[in-house]
């Protein structure tokens, strides 16, 4: 059926009273949707009737379900959007304002706030969102919503925030990526809803108060929800969710609203609310409430005049007190809600709230009930502490230390009276709980300023007290290392504490705290005597005697062991204690009386208890006995080795042999015998016992017990549990400590007995173990300390030892071992662990300590190591053993390093040898792994030394060697092997590709390589088939690519004409890569050999294309630079240069036009792309073909006149780094390219990086000041006829080098940090100085200007070598100038490091400027402060100039 026809046909449709108004026929919507879009259709107000026809049909309808409702209908709110978008209600136009004439009278006919209520309920209710609805819904309310918005009432208002609140909780948080409202469209209707029920709260007056009720009765679990998810964060725009936080702040925390809860002194309604939620949904309550508790602080400051008014009768500061008042009361409310459980949840907000209330300094140390409630949280902290040991809940003990701790930032008063409870539940905190130390620190701190140190320490004794320790669970054992584990033993709290001790116990607090430590020392060493002698009794051990029982007494059950323990941890404690004391600030009667109650200490607990345990018999067997001996000796090893005693205490020999039979005593516990090694070993420093028979026990010890690399220790000594890790324990002693003591003392055995110890431990797991030390990793750290091999004795005994341990290689005969593994793999027939251990140390050994001879003789038994290596790894039973795939790795790279070292491959490696590594090198791509790759990485690297080596010699003539290698090899092709097996061979084309050309090598050298040519061509092209038919799909195997892209530079370098039946495959290859979309490393390993096609294919085809296919060449780089990254873009460039050797002076010359028409900043590419660039340019020029000097001289002309002409070049840090790395190339590497004209684009580019810049980068660049040192140096040394001219410049250069040493003063004002930061480069960023290092090159330039040197040009005649001194002495003073005003300035500073690395760059313009040209500066170029600088400068200099006597 047709739609209507006129006016009166569709107003009647409209209001028909069924819908379709005919049957059969279209909807309303359609007949509606129709009409609108029938523009021959005439309707008067058209516009009108359809939108009040749908808001009519939305407001009436607006309650059925969910499938039959308009409200959720598309159809209904695409209509009203197109309605009334038309003719542009959204813009400043006619028809906006017309639909505005009668849109306004029509939404006060027909109310559209409980159509929007009805929407959003819906959607909150069926829980998920349509996009496409939900933008018309938007478009819709916002020309709707401001129109509509004055006639709503404020109580709807708040219908429609919560609403709004329901659905954003439905649909998850508005700011997160998994969010229903992600578009900013989808926020603006929400963002409209907020912002209008902010306004009507604001413009509402009494009816606030009704609207808070309404809120906290239906909209807080929502808000809360919302708030929950929301954070505080600063942006410049606000988030939907911190608008709807915000608008619930305003709603329970307005004027009216703390005026009410100010009369009545609560919050009741809230409060009430919260507990009613906090019931059900605690984390919705408990994670807001600290900031919800921050919003109220700042309320009440907001509205503080008008809550607690300020007449002329309040003293000053009354308000302030009302305020926190007030805010402690209202924490008062939080706190009850945080207090009502014991999980994490609860305890995470107790200290949020805490850190509310010292951030915004809510208490009044006047408030007694403020203290009253901060107090009863400590308490509550204290008592979570009751049970540290509680593994299960590690997130409350430290949520409970950290209330502690921000209670003690607020007031250390409040918690200071139960220090004495404190500090006994920390001993045993977890480590794991970092906030421990945090609070400590906190303690010592304020202990430290108030001089109430003896107190920390009588808290601190009082907390390994016996009654303390029997509280923790696992006996005395389990408590001892729960203690030693703790925060108040750790070396974070000792070194705090021995630091506060020595900076802040006073000149009178000294021999008291001494008398205090006494006292404390004794009394637990007698309570320990006491209990152990009780139990000697009991048990009949001991002297009885008779007494009278009385009763009634109470009986002491305690055990001795926990009296041994507290002694033991007492003495660790006190003995930092006793270090640390000040005895410098005491006068010399007081000081001999601290240092004779030191000694008393000494003498009375630490002596009296070595002699009590150790010779009196049987004592030293108790395990009590011996915990009480590792408190005796910690005692006694901290107090000999203190500084500040006039005499050292020694033990008498009765001890010291008593302690040297324990060693090798059964049933010591391994702490023990650890402190007895280590008290024994610096009593032989002190010559008070031989030490022959203390090393003798200490190797012993070592032989029987070290152990293998899978025992692990954790660096702690009572963690300590076997004689392994003891011995494990001793090594790592002896190797960090007492090394050099035992290369003076030790035997020739006794050396050769610990070399033994050491090249038998196996140190393949030296970084495996995450858990602590093991053997193989002290092994390693002590191989690495250059202290190790200056001790002559040991290195000596060590390298005797290896070579003992390889001789037995030397009865193999390296000919038959090759012959063998080249024949069908057999079960190995050596024992290689013993040898291949002596590797791994070799592996270690720094080349410059071992010998020559040695050197060579290890060289020649590592061949022999090799083979047998590899005939293991081939063997059946060691198949895929990774441990020997690792053994082979060892030794190959010990022979790739020595040989780098010794220089002379040819004479120490044979051509047997190359060959072993050729055949078997396929065979290690089947080790998988790291160690796989590694493997292959070095046996081609060792291919690649001698084939370089022989390539050479074949030069000199000797071609025999490198003709039978190229005939193997041509020979593999023939046999159509795998092309793994071809590796070597691509190297040995690189290598003969870069060492000459034809002409250089013989006649028989280059009819085997063409037979080679011939070979590789054949199996290539064969290969290659599958990729010529179908390039875009066939698989691509990265070796045959590799081959035929070497296939080419041979053809290349001998100059053979190209086939006719070559194929063309680098940009078909090129553009798959471009689009790959597999694994990225596999595109990685690929780029270079696509790279090498492509440039191979340049010279293959005609002269008219090569220029198109050169700029496709450069296309391709910059895109595969963007693939790789610029980390792996070295070996792209690895490939540019072997390619750009054996181009014609006429493509090279076309392809520096290419560059240099690309290389300006605007010509298309982005910055990225033109620093690949210059970096691609720089390195053709390194390697460009014979007869290109010109060619290359211009371009670099050209580049550096480009470069200082746009500033942008100097500007962008990306492109900067590169313009820098290519001068320095350039002036480095071919100087004499350098013309006069090309010093003044030099001068100017390094003006524009070293000159001033109001803004700056991030983070400094140091690499830019090195790139400017090392172009004036190359100048300088390589090109001094250039410099001459230009010296004025120079002096300028360095004075700006010198200037940008400056460091900023800390806390200066804005304008004072602008005029520095004005004066520096834009690379330099204040908050990151230059350093030392950088201050070091400097003074090598400064130097080399006083240095004697060659002038590098293309002239047959040698310049006579001359230095810049004097030429440059006329501006010395100026760069001195410099350097005097950087150290003067008032906003900077230069650093004493900068100072001392830049003196010898001083001292040598020192020696140009002589005393005239120094006075005269001194007169008219310098301050008084300049002066004395000047004069302190030319002092230091005078002290260490050479004056020729001597």
């Amino acid at each position: 059926m047709a739609g209507p026809q006129n006016a009166q046909d569709f107003i009647r449709a409209l209001k028909a009273s069924s819908d379709p108004p005919h049957v059969g026929g279209p909807p309303k919507i359609d007949i509606a949707a129709e009409a609108w879009t029938n523009t021959a259709l005439y309707v008067p107000n058209k516009a009108e009737a359809i939108v009040e026809w749908i808001l009519t049909r939305l407001l009436k309808d607006r309650s059925k379900d969910r499938s039959s409702t308009p409200v959720r209908d598309s159809r209904y709110w695409a209509l009203l959007a197109r309605v009334l978008a038309f003719p542009g209600a959204d813009k400043h136009g006619d028809g906006g304002r017309a639909v505005r004439i009668w849109l306004v009278p029509l939404l006060n006919r027909v109310p559209v706030a409980p159509i929007i209520l009805s929407y959003l309920e819906s959607v909150a209710a069926e829980g998920s969102l349509d996009s496409a609805q939900h933008s018309l819904f938007t478009q819709c309310i916002g020309v709707l919503w401001p129109l509509a918005v004055p006639k709503i009432n404020p109580e709807t208002l708040l219908e429609c925030f919560g609403a709004a609140l329901q659905l954003v909780v439905v649909l998850r948080d508005p700011d997160s990526s998994d969010g229903g409202l992600q578009a900013l469209d989808d926020r603006r209707a929400l963002s409209l809803i907020v912002s209008s029920y902010r306004t009507a709260l604001t413009n509402s007056g009494s009816k606030r108060k009704q609207l808070c009720a309404l809120f906290l009765q239906k909209h807080l679990y929502s808000w809360l929800q919302v708030a929950t998810r929301s954070t505080e964060g600063g942006g410049v725009q606000l988030t939907l969710a911190s608008d709807i936080y915000d608008a619930g702040i305003e709603t329970i925390f307005g004027l009216d609203i703390l005026k009410q809860a100010a009369d009545q002194k609560h919050e009741s309604a809230l409060a009430d609310s919260l507990e009613r939620i906090l019931a059900t949904a605690p984390e919705t309550v408990l994670r807001p409430l600290p900031r919800l508790f921050a919003s109220y602080v700042q309320a009440v400051k907001r509205h503080k005049s008008a809550l607690f008014g300020q007449g002329s009768s309040q003293a000053p500061g009354h308000v302030a007190e009302q305020l926190q008042a007030a805010a402690m009361a209202f924490y008062g409310t939080c706190d009850a809600l945080a207090r009502a459980g014991e999980e994490d949840a609860f305890w995470q907000c107790r200290v949020a709230l805490l850190e509310v209330v010292e951030r915004e300094n809510l208490l009044n140390l006047k408030d007694e009930n403020a203290k009253g409630l901060l107090r009863q949280d400590g308490d509550t902290a204290v008592g979570a502490l009751t049970t540290p040991s509680d593994a299960q809940h590690p997130d409350r003990l430290d949520c409970a230390v950290k209330i502690l701790a921000v209670l003690t930032r607020i007031d250390y008063d409040l918690m200071s009276a139960r220090s004495a409870a404190i500090f006994p539940r920390l001993v045993a905190i977890p480590p794991a709980i970092a906030s421990a130390l945090q609070y400590l620190e906190l303690l010592l701190e304020f202990d430290s300023k108030t001089r109430n140190l003896p107190a920390t320490i009588a808290h601190l004794s009082g907390a390994f007290s016996v009654q303390h320790l029997q509280r923790i669970p696992d006996g005395p054992q389990g408590a001892y290392n729960a203690a030693s584990a703790g925060p108040l033993t750790s070396l974070q709290f000792f070194d705090r504490l021995s630091s506060a001790v020595h900076s802040f116990l006073t000149p009178g607090q000294v021999l008291e705290t001494i008398g205090d430590v006494t006292r404390i020392l004794a009394d637990a060493y007698e309570l320990f005597l006491e209990h152990d002698t009780k139990i000697s009794a009991d048990r009949g051990d001991g002297p009885r005697k008779k007494r009278k029982k009385d009763a009634s007494a109470p009986q002491d059950h305690t055990e001795p062991e926990y009296c041994a323990t507290s002694f033991a941890l007492i003495a660790r404690t006190m003995v930092v204690i006793l270090r640390s004391v000040p005895l410098h600030t005491l006068t010399e009667d007081v000081r001999a009386e601290a240092q004779r109650l030191i000694s008393d200490i000494y003498s009375s607990v630490a002596i009296r208890a070595l002699k009590d345990g150790l010779t009196v018999s049987g004592r030293a067997e108790s395990r009590h006995w011996q915990t009480a001996l590792i408190g005796a000796l910690r005692l006694h090893y901290g107090l000999v080795r203190a500084p500040g005693l006039d005499s050292q205490p020694l033990l008498d020999q009765e001890i010291l042999q008593a302690m040297l039979s324990l060693t090798s005593a059964a049933g010591s516990i391994p702490e023990l015998t650890v402190e007895t090694f280590r008290t024994l070993l610096h009593q032989c420093s002190l010559d008070t016992l031989p030490t022959a028979d203390v090393l003798e026990s200490l190797l012993a010890y070592l032989e029987a017990h070290l152990p293998s690399y899978k025992t692990a220790w954790t660096g702690k000594a009572h963690t300590l549990s076997s004689d392994a890790e003891s011995a494990l324990a001793l090594l790592h002693l002896l190797a960090d400590r007492w090394l050099p003591y035992f290369d003076a003392w030790s035997t020739p055995e006794h050396r050769k007995r610990f070399a033994q110890i050491v090249t038998n431990a196996k140190l393949e797991k030296a970084h495996s173990s995450s858990s602590g030390l093991t053997v193989p990793i002290v092994i390693t750290r002590m191989l690495h300390d250059a202290q190790f091999w200056e001790l002559i004795n040991i290195r000596d005994s060590f390298l005797a030892q290896l070579n003992e341990q390889t001789a037995s290689l030397d009865k193999l005969k390296l000919a038959e071992l090759l012959t063998a593994t080249s024949s069908t793999p057999k079960k190995a027939r050596h024992d290689n662990s013993h040898f291949l251990a002596a590797y791994d140390i070799l592996l270690l050994t720094p080349p410059e300590y071992l010998p020559r001879p040695m050197q060579v003789d290890f060289l020649r038994r590592g061949f022999v190591a090799d083979a047998l290596a590899s005939e293991a790894l081939r063997s059946p039973k060691s198949k895929g053993s990774k441990t020997s795939s690792r053994q082979l790795l060892v030794v190959r790279e010990f022979l790739r390093r020595t040989i780098a070292y010794l220089g002379n491959v040819e004479s120490v490696m044979t051509k047997e040898f190359l060959y072993h590594l050729t055949e078997h090198a396929s065979a290690h791509d089947q080790a998988g792994g790291t160690s796989g790759d590694d493997l292959r990485a070095v046996t081609m690297e060792l291919i690649d030394m001698y084939q370089g080596a022989l390539v050479r010699s074949a030069k000199k003539g000797s071609s025999k060697v490198v003709a039978d290698l190229v005939h193997r090899y041509a020979e593999s092709y023939t046999s159509g092997g795998s092309f793994v097996c071809n590796r070597p061979s691509l190297l040995l084309i690189d290598c003969i590709a870069r060492e000459g050309s034809v002409k250089d090598f013989p006649t028989e050298i280059i009819q085997a390589l063409r037979e080679l040519y011939a070979q590789m061509l054949s199996s290539s092209l064969k290969h290659l088939s599958p990729l010529v038919t179908g390039v875009s799909h066939a698989p691509l195997d990265l070796d045959v690519l590799d081959s035929w892209s070497h296939t080419q530079i041979l053809r290349r370098w001998l100059k053979e004409e190209v086939e006719e039946d070559i194929p063309f495959l680098g940009q078909p290859l090129s553009r798959r890569l471009l689009s790959w979309g597999g694994d990225k490393k596999q595109a990685v390993d690929l780029a270079p050999v696509v790279l090498s096609i492509l440039l191979g294919e340049v010279q293959a085809v005609p002269s008219a294309e090569r220029a198109e296919r050169l700029q496709y060449v450069v296309v391709v780089y910059l895109s595969l630079v963007r693939v790789c990254g610029r980390h792996d873009a070295a070996v792209l460039e690895s490939r540019m240069r072997t390619a750009c050797r054996t181009f014609s002076p006429e493509d090279f010359g076309v392809l520096l036009e290419l560059l240099f028409e690309a290389l300006p900043v605007g010509s298309g590419l982005s910055t990225e792309d033109t620093a690949s660039l210059i970096r691609f340019s720089a390195v053709v020029l390194r390697d460009a073909p014979e007869s290109t000097s010109k060619i290359c001289q211009s371009f670099t002309t050209r580049s550096l006149n480009l470069f200082a002409n746009d500033e942008r070049f100097t500007y962008v840090s990306s492109l900067r780094g590169e313009v820098v790395d290519f001068i320095v190339r350039q002036c480095n590497e071919r100087p004499a390219s350098l013309r006069v004209a090309d010093l003044s684009s030099l001068w100017s580019i390094l003006r524009a990086l070293l000159t001033g810049s109001p803004t700056h980068d991030e983070t400094t660049d140091p690499a830019i000041f090195n790139g400017a040192v090392n172009i004036l140096s190359a100048l300088v040394r390589l090109r001094r006829d250039l410099v001459l001219n230009t010296l004025p410049h120079l002096g300028f250069a360095l004075r700006q080098l010198i200037s940008c040493l400056r460091s900023l003063r800390p806390q200066l004002g804005g304008k004072q940090r602008r005029l520095v930061l004005d004066t520096l480069p834009r690379w330099l960023a204040p908050a990151h100085a230059l350093g030392a290092a950088e201050s070091r090159a400097l003074a090598r330039l400064l130097t080399t200007l006083t240095t004697k040197t060659m002038v590098r040009t293309h002239g047959a005649d040698t310049p006579k070598p001359e230095a810049l001194a004097r030429p440059f002495a006329k501006h010395a003073a100026y760069v001195l100038t410099a350097y005097v005003d950087a150290v003067g300035d008032p906003l900077c500073f230069v650093a004493a490091g900068v100072r001392r690395e830049l003196q010898p760059g001083l001292y040598a313009l020192c020696d140009m400027l002589g005393e005239h040209n120094r006075d005269a500066m001194m007169v008219s170029a310098l301050d008084a402060g300049g002066k004395a600088t000047m004069k302190a400068l030319w002092k230091e200099y005078e002290k260490q100039r050479y004056v020729g006597k001597g």
